[in-house]
């Protein structure tokens, strides 16, 4: 473990390749390093050095989310090594993404993960993964960096919240329980973010479906719902993911059904949320938070208060710079595994 304390003079190149939907991996970490201190950058699709940084301060350059080539990732790493840098690679999903299968194919794939000073994820169970390949492996959870403004929930309805990409496998299954409960309770607005296909199947004159939006719009249209639906399957990809979903919905005081893959482990049934596995549950646990307004306002308080209390980034983003202070301290050891291990990286 990486003992306390940082450098107030450390530098943080941030290259951020996936940004849409990603404020609470990109610009929120951003935005709170630079307010602890830190000269931070930010550079979108594009993998580049701050520029007259002094030599004998702790500098750093984050990759977020990048397929470079298998030629492209060796230079970038020894350009770092070269300018004595620190080489950092930020990932929160399994690498085996079946949706970028192509992009896998023309990289490094898990020697990415090698062929790093160090590694940050957002799971543990990605965190065990990276261990595998790396010794030097951070897990800095998903956290917020403010709560959301307070928002108007509408007294004559109540409005159920979905909104995911490539969630099909989870809903379908599912899709006529929601739509049983919903014919049963004329006074539910459903409100879909994203899944077109979602809203298309959902049965109901009160549905309303936006695209993909700015973060603070997502935000703001979850706080102003009453239930969140989240239905999430257990394949392998998806038992990496994190618990962001319960984080949003209880930020604005919503009262989440979670499937337990993943939020088994931050949902404590009918304390902060509930949890539904079969239909069966799933179609008993909807109804109730529909048909049981104390129970929903219940859950929702304590899923605020949770966030409040655990989950606030500026809690937690001090960690951050530790962990880079550590790398930045500790280079020269990491340098020699590095060309240990892959020899083509020594200057």
């Amino acid at each position: 473990m990486y003992s306390s304390g940082f450098n107030n003079n450390i530098h943080v190149s941030f290259c951020a390749y996936a940004t849409a939907a990603m404020d609470v991996r990109v610009g929120q970490p951003v935005e709170a390093l630079r307010m602890l201190g830190a000269n931070i950058q930010l550079n979108e699709r594009s993998l580049k050095f701050i520029s007259d940084v002094p030599q004998d301060e702790p500098k750093v350059l984050v990759l977020q989310r990048s397929f470079l080539s298998k030629t492209d990732w060796p230079k970038a790493v020894k350009s770092c090594i070269e300018r004595d840098w620190v080489f950092v690679v930020e990932y929160d999903d399994y690498p085996e993404n079946p949706f970028n299968a192509a992009k896998r194919a023309a990289s490094l794939d898990w020697v990415r993960f090698q062929m790093c000073h160090g590694v940050q994820c957002s799971t543990k169970p990605l965190a065990d993964a990276f261990l595998t390949h790396n010794s030097e492996v951070a897990l800095f959870e998903n956290q917020l960096m403010r709560m959301p403004a307070p928002a108007l929930k509408p007294k004559d309805s109540i409005r159920v919240f979905f909104g995911a990409l490539n969630r099909k496998n989870a809903w379908e299954p599912l899709i006529d329980v929601y739509n049983k409960v919903i014919a049963d309770h004329p006074e539910i607005e459903p409100v879909i973010l994203f899944d077109k296909e979602f809203f298309e199947a959902i049965e109901s004159p009160n549905k309303k479906f936006s695209p993909l939006v700015k973060y603070n719009e997502y935000i703001r249209i979850i706080s102003s719902c009453d239930v969140v639906l989240t239905p999430l399957d257990g394949s392998v990809f998806n038992r990496y993911k994190s618990d962001i979903k319960f984080l949003e919905a209880g930020s604005g005081g919503a009262a989440m059904i979670a499937s337990p893959t993943v939020y088994a482990d931050t949902i404590v049934h009918e304390h902060n949320g509930l949890i539904a596995d079969t239909p069966e549950e799933w179609e008993q646990g909807f109804r109730r938070l529909i048909e049981d307004k104390a129970l929903r306002e219940k859950l929702g308080r304590n899923a605020k208060n949770y966030v409040t209390r655990n989950r606030m980034l500026m809690q937690h983003a001090h960690k951050r710079l530790e962990w880079y202070q550590h790398l930045w301290n500790n280079r020269h050891a990491i340098n020699e595994r590095l060309f240990s291990d892959f020899p083509e990286l020594k200057p």
